[in-house]
């Protein structure tokens, strides 16, 4: 029993002598990089027949602005380095719709390409990417609001929407932004 104890204890000695260890290079943290990609909710939101017909007339078009806020950080701001945009919208309306999404500073000054969004009617798979490359679009880094305008258009056999029969017409729309941090 002392013979095998002894050889164990004399194979776990060699281990330690023999093993290989290097000198440690404090200069490879300056070689780190990281490379997070965050997902945003950006706008969700559900028009219905009572948003587009006001005392029994259509109403043109409706926007609304929201804030950006994302960007809000020089963190942000220094790293990032493009967005992917994904859109989704159900239109259950007999009609076309056009949404122009707009990205604006804190000024309302346009920050990128409005981009704009033909949905046809009675379409409930409609998906869209938008790919923003900040080298070829600094200014996106400026944005702070997005502008948000659903457009009725006009039928094409002269009919107008019941404001009595329920539809609806649901935009989402999300962003995954890249970050390159060292």
């Amino acid at each position: 029993m002392k013979s095998i104890f002894k050889y164990i204890l004399t194979f776990i000695v060699m281990l330690c002598i023999s093993s290989c260890v290097d000198d440690l290079d404090f200069n490879q943290a300056k070689d780190l990089e990281i490379t997070p990609a965050v997902n945003i909710s950006l706008i969700k939101s559900r028009v219905n027949q009572n948003n587009l017909v006001v005392g029994g007339t259509e109403v043109g078009s409706i926007s609304e602005v929201s804030t950006f806020t994302i960007l809000d950080n020089d963190v942000a701001r220094d790293n990032l380095e493009r967005a992917v945009l994904r859109f989704e919208i159900i239109n259950n309306f007999s009609r076309d719709f056009r949404v122009t999404f707009t990205l604006l500073d804190e000024n309302d000054v346009r920050t990128y390409t409005d981009i704009i969004l033909n949905v046809t009617a009675n379409q409930t798979d409609f998906a869209l990417e938008e790919e923003i490359i900040l080298a070829d679009n600094p200014n996106f880094i400026n944005s702070r609001k997005i502008n948000v305008e659903l457009t009725l258009l006009p039928s094409s056999d002269g009919s107008t929407l019941d404001a009595n029969t329920p539809n609806s017409l649901t935009f989402k729309s999300a962003g995954t932004f890249y970050f390159r941090v060292n």
